[in-house]
Order: structure tokens, then C-alpha cells, then sequence
């Protein structure tokens, strides 16, 4: 059975419980993958509900909207593996996830472990941190879903998963994944926008896939989510220590998707890409256009 596999990334100008803008930008998404024959792709972190919800995360209603409108996702991912992000409520515990589709069904629901705490983000205050090595059983649709510290095989290779801050600390999943014989890591983020911030997380990226012998794709929100901070849009695919994928930031666009097509039984890959990083100055001329642009779109000034 041939071992590559079309892989791509997507960053999403989401709008926190805008659920009709939030899902229509998702089921687009969808549909672009699909016309490209793309056969895995990783959604940002919080997607469906979007990140700067607040105190509204620890409302019952978030997470069971969010959940409904998970459910109302699944006929549109016919022929796709993807990534959904959304807060799910366990055992009277709110976690920070993302539930795993392939093909209109429900594998699995991956919880954050590392969450971030300082600076702009908030987490601990709405969000429970998930062991390592625990799995449990969750409820949707009446399915039995496993939840927790999953890995999975699909298609034939083993995937794993690290959710944006989990990649950030030194005790991180990635480094339990090694004995399982992960080839692929995803991690969805809402990373916030800062100067030269690009660069360290290229070198997280592609460190990442050369330390742990994989293919580590990494994906970003977009945008000016809700007036407070500003997502770039970064999409960073690298195998065994190069750079075999990166797209432009800070796109008007309600989406962007960055594919590729990877061998998982090369150890190497023969595109290795060098990037010209952008000073503070014009990192200043792109984020300041897009964060001024989408605060008057979405304040409907």
C-alpha cells in the first residue's frame, strides 16, 4: 500500500459564537480540499466556536452548541481526514480539543495538556489540563468516543497530535509519541501575533520533525478574531528536519489552505525551504492593515 499522502493545513478568519460565519468558513474549507484531492487536513485551534469566547467557555451552552455544530459538520467531510477544534465539557470538566473526522465519522477527541497561561492568554481559568497517558470514553451522538491522550492510525500511518502551547514546553506530547512510532504530528494553534515571532516558530516546526523523526504540520488562526489580538495565518509543514511547505501571512481572505504531497517512507524529503523572515517594519505594514480592516468588518463600522 503507497504511503504518501496529500497533506495541508488551513487558517480560518473565525469570529468567536459567530456560528453561522464560523461554519460556513469550515464547510468552504472543506470543499477547497476536496477540489484539490487533499486527503488530511489540520483546522486551527477553537474553530468552530472560536478562541476569544471568555467566561463564555464555562458556560453548558458553548460546549453543547459546539458539539451540535460538530455533529452538523461530519456530512461535509466525505473523502477527508480533518481537525475540528471546539471546548468539550467531560466529567464536569471543560477541556480544550480538538475531535478527530475521517470520512463523515468521528475517531477520536484529543485533549490539551500544556495550556497557556501567560501574558494575553487566560486558559487555566476556563480550561482543565488533560493527563498524559489517560483515555477515557466520551458520549456524542450516542457513539462512544475515545478522548484524552490519543494517538491514531489512518491510512496506514500513525498520527499524533499537540494542540498550539503543548508544543511550547519542555514536557510536551510529542515526547510520548516517540514510543508509539508517530510519523505525523499535527498541532492546530491560536498563536497571537508578535515581532519575529515567525521565526522561532519555524525553528519549533521544523526542529520538532527532525527531533521526534516525523512529519510535523502546524496551522494558525487568522485575522483580528475579536478586537484583541491578531492571528497571522501561518501554515508551517516540515518533514525530518526541512521546510517542505510554508504560505503567506496576514491574508484579507476568509481561509487559506497550504498542501502537499509526503512520501512516509522517505526519511528525507528533497525540498527543504529557506525563508526570507520580514523585519519589524514590515511585519508592522502587514498586521496592522488586516487587525484594522476585520475590527471594522466585524464591529459592522
Amino acid at each position: 500500500m503507497s504511503r504518501i499522502l496529500r497533506i495541508g493545513g488551513a487558517c480560518l478568519n473565525q469570529i468567536p459564537m459567530d456560528w453561522d460565519h464560523n461554519l460556513k468558513n469550515i464547510k468552504d474549507v472543506f470543499q477547497e480540499a476536496q477540489l484539490n484531492n487533499i486527503e488530511l487536513l489540520c483546522l486551527p485551534e477553537l474553530c468552530i466556536t472560536g478562541y476569544g469566547c471568555e467566561d463564555m467557555f464555562l458556560s453548558t451552552w458553548l460546549c453543547e452548541t459546539a458539539q451540535a455544530k460538530l455533529i452538523e459538520l461530519l456530512p461535509f467531510t466525505s473523502g477527508l481526514t480533518t481537525s475540528l477544534g471546539l471546548p468539550v465539557r467531560f466529567e464536569g470538566q471543560i477541556y480544550n480539543c480538538i475531535a478527530i473526522i475521517e470520512d463523515k465519522k468521528i475517531l477520536g477527541v484529543y485533549a490539551k495538556h500544556n495550556l497557556a497561561n501567560n501574558g494575553i492568554h487566560y486558559e487555566k481559568r476556563w480550561f482543565s489540563s488533560w493527563p498524559y497517558h489517560k483515555t477515557e470514553t466520551l458520549n456524542i451522538a450516542s457513539q462512544p468516543i475515545q478522548i484524552g491522550a490519543i494517538s491514531l492510525e489512518i491510512r496506514n500511518i500513525k498520527i499524533g497530535f499537540e494542540i498550539c502551547e503543548d508544543a511550547w514546553q519542555e514536557d510536551r506530547p510529542a515526547n510520548h509519541l516517540v514510543s508509539k512510532g508517530v510519523e505525523l504530528i499535527l498541532n492546530p494553534s491560536a498563536s497571537h501575533f508578535a515581532f519575529e515571532k515567525e521565526k522561532y516558530r519555524e525553528q519549533l516546526v521544523v526542529s520538532s520533525s527532525k527531533k521526534f523523526n516525523c512529519t510535523y504540520l502546524y496551522t494558525n488562526l487568522l485575522g483580528n478574531e475579536a478586537g484583541r489580538m491578531i492571528y497571522d495565518g501561518d501554515i508551517l509543514i516540515a518533514q525530518n528536519g526541512n521546510l517542505i511547505g510554508h504560505n503567506t501571512r496576514f491574508s484579507f481572505k476568509p481561509f487559506n489552505i497550504l498542501y502537499c504531497e509526503v512520501d512516509f517512507d522517505s526519511q528525507t524529503s528533497s525540498i527543504n525551504i529557506k525563508k526570507d523572515y520580514t523585519n519589524k517594519l514590515e511585519e508592522m505594514s502587514q498586521a496592522l492593515p488586516l487587525a484594522l480592516f476585520d475590527y471594522l468588518i466585524k464591529s459592522k463600522n
